[in-house]
């Protein structure tokens, strides 16, 4: 993908590490975590991915964790978006989106059968929208996070 002029810096998007994702993930996401309790059970199991967009100062500015996982109650398979994170400096830019469209392309690549699914937060039901991702569920709330749908978009 090529580098795409945001509103702060220039930046990129790629496959990152999935300890890349820490820094970003522990602020945004999960701010009552330490750095080192932000790891996810499947970070680095063999179908999972992460992506990042990078600013030109090496800095990540948007994240996404990609992992195998059934849709909610059903037996059906499919990708999961776990820890999506911009840094609320470069919120608007469209890195958030990018990241996105590439980690959804990237395991369309790997199989174009499976649709891809997210715990989505109450903030992102209108980001998730605009890509278009439909709910699967009534609302429910996480405990210490709050809000959410379950957010799911089948392969073009």
């Amino acid at each position: 993908m090529n580098p795409k002029s945001g509103s702060l810096s220039d930046w990129k998007v790629s496959l990152i590490p999935s300890t890349d994702t820490y820094s970003l993930r522990q602020r945004v996401l999960r701010p009552n975590l330490t750095i080192d309790e932000v790891a996810m059970d499947h970070d680095d199991a063999p179908d999972s991915f992460h992506v990042g967009a990078v600013d030109e100062h090496e800095r990540v500015i948007a994240i996404m964790t990609v992992m195998r996982d059934f849709v909610p109650e059903t037996d059906r398979h499919a990708w999961r978006i776990r820890g999506m994170a911009s840094d609320p400096d470069v919120r608007g830019s469209g890195c958030g989106g990018a990241v996105l469209r590439f980690g959804l392309e990237h395991a369309w690549d790997l199989n174009q059968e499976l649709p891809v699914w997210c715990n989505a937060r109450r903030v992102a039901y209108g980001f998730y929208e605009r890509y278009g991702f439909r709910f699967a569920s009534d609302e429910f709330d996480i405990p210490g996070i709050g809000p959410h749908k379950v957010m799911i978009i089948d392969p073009a």
